[in-house]
């Protein structure tokens, strides 16, 4: 027992705001005095197969102990034949006009969808929407990912009453989600929830496109546990169109690897010049002084999940753009320290991804007080 509670309680929908997974903790910068004694599991359903994840009380925890400096590992490859096969396969939806991006917002990992958003591979939303998900509560801890409350939600249409427009937008097109067999799989359960037995429409029939396979191809990271390789989390700040649109970004970045991309992109922006070889500039890419004018944005972003973190960087300034990796710079040594933490740069670089469309990272630059 802990706290009067007992240890084998299982939760299927809402969990108490006590009780966090252990990665919860450690975003937090915290984790369980004791990883082996579970205060309870949240059991998950997922095509057929039960899971069930350890949940410990927040009041039995302690601080993440530093992290020790890690030794440099060897230099990944820059091209393998995975690498090139998903570049190539980035390269290819990109041209078809008949491909889009999906992303769904739920009210837990198997709960009801309350956000749906389409967007074109040139970037054009084609669809975006918060749903009704009829009386459905929202489980917290994913109301706390996705910031989408009971209140958002009222006057938003039914699944059932959108999806005419979903059906339109999707039908006849080849759809890329990022972990597409789980927005697949949602999406089908509605189908069955609104419809019954009648027929998939083409769309739903899939197989889709899994833009997070293709792109743990292309980092190369290696599952030691697995064999193949390590998928990663989308920073698309947890809201649709966001995630939307920060897969196309990931999906971009690869195609700009597929072999003969540079001279592709080349002579298709300028079909009567000659081919010389020097490179040309990424001008997709925001500079400095346009991110300076969208920072209000990518604060108000940040403020959706941390308004303390909001008020740390209401004195930050950014002064450095480079590869898609902004150097911000705080006149106050301790605040700067806080906002270097890692939990809090995840944040930032969620809202800079979700305000510029593209995987941006946040540094902090060492503090100089004569700056």
């Amino acid at each position: 027992m802990i706290g009067g509670r007992r240890v084998s309680e299982v939760y299927r929908d809402e969990v108490p705001a006590h009780l966090r997974t252990t990665a919860q903790l450690r975003s937090s910068g915290r984790r369980p005095v004791d990883p082996s004694k579970a205060t309870a599991w949240l059991e998950r359903v997922f095509d057929g197969d039960v899971w069930r994840t350890a949940l410990h009380d927040v009041t039995a925890t302690a601080p993440l102990p530093p992290s020790p400096p890690r030794a440099p590992g060897p230099a990944r490859a820059t091209t393998s034949p995975a690498r090139e096969e998903s570049a190539t396969w980035a390269r290819d939806v990109l041209a078809d006009r008949d491909a889009v991006v999906l992303d769904t917002e739920l009210t837990d990992f198997t709960g009801r969808v309350i956000e749906v958003a389409v967007v074109a591979t040139d970037g054009a939303t084609l669809l975006t929407s918060l749903v009704d998900p009829e009386g459905t509560p929202i489980n917290p801890h994913a109301q706390r990912a996705h910031g989408i409350t009971a209140q958002m939600l009222a006057g938003a249409p039914t699944l059932e009453q959108l999806w005419p427009k979903l059906d339109h937008v999707l039908r006849g097109k080849r759809v890329i989600a990022w972990n597409a067999p789980f927005d697949l799989t949602r999406l089908r359960a509605e189908h069955r929830h609104i419809f019954g037995d009648a027929d998939l429409p083409d769309w739903l029939t899939g197989p889709w496109l899994c833009a997070m396979r293709k792109h743990a191809a292309w980092v190369g990271d290696r599952n030691t546990k697995s064999g193949g390789f390590r998928n990663h989390r989308l920073e698309g700040g947890h809201r649709a169109e966001g995630d939307c649109l920060a897969a196309l970004a990931w999906i971009k970045r690869m195609a700009d690897t597929a072999p003969g991309a540079a001279a592709h992109a080349s002579a298709e922006a300028h079909p009567d010049a000659v081919t010389t070889g020097a490179p040309t500039p990424d001008l997709a890419t925001p500079d400095l002084a346009t991110i300076r004018e969208l920072w209000p944005q990518v604060l108000g972003k940040v403020r959706e999940h941390s308004r303390s973190l909001e008020a740390m960087l209401g004195k930050a300034e950014p002064v450095l753009a480079s590869g898609r990796v902004l150097t911000i710079r705080h006149p106050a040594a301790v605040v700067g320290r806080r906002v270097a933490q890692s939990q809090n740069l995840d944040l930032v670089n969620t809202a800079l991804t979700a305000v510029l469309g593209q995987p941006w990272t946040a540094r902090v630059a060492p503090h100089d007080p004569t700056a």
